[in-house]
């Protein structure tokens, strides 16, 4: 069991998320796996997630497999947790711990959300945000990655009085150097927050990623740490923007 399934205490809160003294494993996830035939997820008592997770999941099996639970307290509202999940610029700049430097680097130097991935003309977030819910809207965003070059998703929304999903579908093949290490639809990143009820301070964060690569070991060891540490960096961010 203590191989399947991981139980961190929840550590004291910093100041900033971003702080180099708080290194990656120790974000304070209340629950982390591994193994998605032991998936945390039904720990949480939400509608949408069995949906995407379902929906919105890998045709075979995953070469890495990752989930975590986070618990906050926030008092913004579903419609401002919802847009603040729109405004996918605010991922530009965010850090991420590099196990290679042992230092902090800038994760993404472009997010933006685009027309499609073939032209990647970059469009406004107005667009996007213009609704009050974004239930059902489906937009394409490039995100230009550290590590991994140029990554174009597809995001799809969802959302209830008391939840909102976010799916992050690769939609173009991600490179590393001659090799496509990541095929269209192997990459799969899946983020739920909802509240208790729609007055509640509460917030539970889900995040979880699904990927399927070549198996080289370089390539393979590589993707395992970068993976890992993009859902702890879209934690710090997520954070990081309720706070403001």
């Amino acid at each position: 069991m203590k191989k399947l399934l991981t139980v961190f205490c929840i550590a004291i809160l910093c100041n900033s998320v971003f702080s180099k003294e708080l290194p990656p494993e120790d974000i304070p996830a209340a629950a982390a796996n591994s193994n998605p035939a032991l998936t945390i997820s039904t720990s949480v008592k939400s509608e949408l997630l069995p949906k995407i997770i379902a929906d919105y999941s890998l045709d075979s099996e995953p070469s890495l497999f990752r989930e975590k639970i986070f618990y906050l307290e926030n008092d913004k509202s579903m419609p401002q947790l919802s847009q603040i999940l729109r405004t996918i610029s605010t991922m530009q700049g965010i850090k991420y711990y590099s196990t290679g430097s042992k230092t902090w680097e800038t994760l993404y130097s472009v997010a933006t959300f685009i027309d499609s991935p073939e032209t990647k003309n970059p469009i406004g977030e107005d667009e996007v945000k213009k609704v009050l819910s974004a239930d059902g809207k489906k937009v394409y965003c490039l995100l230009e990655d550290h590590s991994l070059g140029t990554c174009i998703y597809e995001l799809s929304y969802f959302e209830t009085a008391n939840e909102i999903a976010v799916n992050f579908m690769l939609v173009d093949s991600i490179k590393l150097g001659p090799v496509k290490a990541v095929k269209p639809n192997n990459l799969v990143i899946n983020l739920v927050v909802l509240k208790e009820n729609t007055d509640s301070d509460k917030l539970t964060l889900y995040l979880n990623v699904k990927a399927k690569y070549v198996k080289l070991s370089i390539i393979e060891n590589r993707l395992n740490k970068s993976f890992e540490r993009r859902i702890d960096s879209m934690y710090t961010w997520f954070e990081s923007q309720i706070n403001k």
